[in-house]
């Protein structure tokens, strides 16, 4: 499965990345929003697993940017403060239906979510 990671503390992308890969996944780091919807238009992954507080694009803007160019691709938000509750529930009432997982990832919690359907489709 082609996989991009985004977040700003690039030893967070490159750690789930070296997982991702030793488990057979095709797995990309990038550092910020902006690189990630010009990566994912070149790469086209299946998913996106993305922290949501980043400088500049926060991780949803990062997302509604990627699923207009890929509305399939699969977007897994991960957080550790608070303040994503506000940015994630905005965009649900916007439409958007966002998987998340709490920072820090288990990498065994990453890989089943990966294994396992999408919860509900994203909006387009």
């Amino acid at each position: 499965m082609k996989i991009i990671v985004v977040d700003d503390e690039p030893i967070i992308a490159d750690t789930l990345v070296n997982i991702l890969t030793g488990e057979g996944h095709d797995a990309f780091a990038v550092s910020d929003g902006a690189s990630a919807i010009r990566w994912a238009e070149m790469l086209r992954p299946e998913v996106v697993v993305t922290d949501v507080i980043m400088p500049g694009l926060n991780g949803v803007e990062t997302a509604k940017g990627i699923l207009k160019l890929l509305p399939q691709c699969r977007i897994i938000l991960f957080s550790g403060q608070a303040a994503s509750t506000d940015l994630v529930a905005k965009a649900h009432a916007e439409g958007y239906v966002f998987e998340i997982l709490a920072k820090p990832i288990n990498p065994d919690v990453l890989l089943e979510k990966l294994k396992s359907a999408p919860a509900q489709p994203a909006a387009s």
